[in-house]
């Protein structure tokens, strides 16, 4: 039995390597697409599409069949000093006191080991029942792929999900969710003479999932920096010039930037404010940022800024925008209900644009909580939009699925596991949406920093997964 499972461990890491070869942000998954396509011809298994780009590869067998399912997109977030482009270079990885890791880089375990889990099982599997292994899109900017699976994509009534991320439990609901976003159009005027241009930056922030970690003392950037751009403003003539911050709906910032200008005789007074601002911030922050960094550069000056009324607009936004928890569970101990991640500030397309995250096990608390983020939006003069809703998956404690999982996995792990729902969105509540009586569980290897460049994969917590699953399915 060890050496099966030895080998079975090595077709998963195998595998593993081979993804992290295949660039794959959101949006750009053609190139894994053909490679999962590749595998299923190699290897005989049939395969088909759907019009989303939806793939799901069939190991032929009997009725009731057993799904598999994996998103094959990944978070693409870096290190500022980074020079690794998500379009066309590989993942480069690294091992560290029993971690893989990334150089400078999210390192795409969520959800490419879900990818790997599953190819390895299509190989592994001998039982007579049929297999079918459903890779979904775009699952990282808003579950669109999982959208749009029709119930009869797959013929499986029960399905597993290989995209959690502590190997201590079986999750068995999550949150629902949607996004807000501001859209200013960028309108210039002329700066006033006698300016003095700042950079100031803030960086070096744990970020992180703003599903799972959103209730972790963490520091949002987008905040940080509304917080002192507000302050200045309240005390100088103050002309905005370019502003960044954050990245991914569903990624906590971790950096963020301004350049704006005040008037000359002010150029020690805003460096004053800075230190000041500083020293405060890491009187709340540095026990837990221990990393954080706040930087002030001058620049030269620049002809054109922000009209008054779009830095206003922003200024007042990036303060108002709620960030955190907003209720917790009553009914599920230590479980985030209502939750909002104030995600990025950005130009794109002539517009500056700001997005927020909302989530909640209830969607009257999330219409709510989006509706709200709208109106604020609206009064700072941006012109809002709601979109990307998907919905909860509520929880079936008596579920038969669960009862097999948690037996076969007091047998693994010599354990009882921990039966959770979880804040961060799952595709499963999109299935189950579409097909009420498939019976959905999901597991997979322990993960840390997952969509930022601190994402770490658990190489022991993985191999032990990898036994479960191979364990889990002679049961089913």
């Amino acid at each position: 039995m060890d050496t099966i499972n030895s080998q079975y461990q090595s077709l998963v890491w195998h595998f593993f390597e081979e993804i992290c070869q295949i660039p794959r942000p959101s949006g750009h998954e053609q190139a894994i697409i053909a490679y999962l396509q590749q595998f299923a011809l190699k290897h005989g298994f049939l395969s088909k599409t759907d019009a989303a780009g939806n793939l799901v590869i069939i190991k032929p067998g009997e009725a009731p069949a057993i799904a598999l399912q994996a998103h094959v997109d990944m978070v693409c977030e870096k290190q500022m000093d980074s020079t690794h482009n998500f379009l066309e270079d590989p993942i480069n990885t690294y091992t560290e006191d029993g971690w893989l890791k990334a150089k400078g880089t999210t390192l795409g375990a969520d959800n490419g080991i879900g990818i790997a889990l599953a190819l390895a099982s299509l190989l592994d599997y001998q039982g007579n029942k049929q297999l079918e292994a459903l890779f979904t899109v775009e699952e990282e900017t808003g579950l669109t792929g999982a959208a749009a699976v029709k119930a009869d994509f797959i013929s499986a009534p029960i399905l597993l999900n290989l995209d959690s991320e502590d190997d201590r439990e079986l999750i068995i609901g999550c949150a629902g969710g949607c996004e807000t976003a501001g859209y200013w159009k960028i309108e210039e005027m002329d700066c006033p003479q006698g300016m003095f241009f700042v950079e100031v930056t803030i960086k070096g922030l744990q970020g992180g999932h703003s599903g799972s970690d959103i209730h972790l003392p963490r520091a949002n950037a987008n905040k940080l920096l509304g917080q002192f751009l507000k302050q200045t403003q309240e005390k100088y003539p103050f002309y905005l010039h370019s502003i960044n911050g954050g990245g991914l709906h569903n990624a906590i910032a971790r950096e963020a930037t301004a350049l704006f200008a005040v008037p000359f005789a002010d150029r020690e007074h805003i460096r004053i404010d800075w230190n000041i601002y500083i020293a405060e911030q890491e009187d709340i922050w540095l026990k837990e940022e221990t990393k954080m960094r706040f930087d002030l550069t001058s620049r030269p000056a620049k002809d054109k800024v922000y009209t008054t009324q779009l830095t206003n607009g922003i200024v007042q936004a990036l303060c108002q925008c709620k960030h955190g928890v907003i209720k917790m569970s009553e009914q599920i101990e230590g479980v985030v209900e209502t939750s909002i991640n104030l995600a990025s500030i950005q130009p794109k397309d002539g517009n500056l644009v700001m997005v927020s995250s909302q989530r909640s096990m209830y969607e009257d608390q999330l219409n709510a909580l989006a509706f709200e983020t709208y109106q604020t939006l609206t009064e700072c003069g941006a012109t809002a939009a709601i979109y990307n809703g998907y919905p909860a998956w509520q929880p079936r404690f008596d579920s038969p699925l669960l009862k097999k999982a948690k037996e076969t996995y007091q047998a693994i792990f010599k354990r009882e596991a921990d039966v959770k729902v979880i804040h961060a969105g799952l595709e499963c509540g999109l299935f189950y949406q579409t097909n009420p009586k498939l019976d959905l569980l999901s597991f997979g290897p322990t993960l840390l920093g997952v969509h930022s460049p601190k994402e770490r994969l658990n190489i022991e917590s993985t191999n032990q997964i990898a036994n479960y699953l191979r364990e889990l399915l002679k049961t089913l």
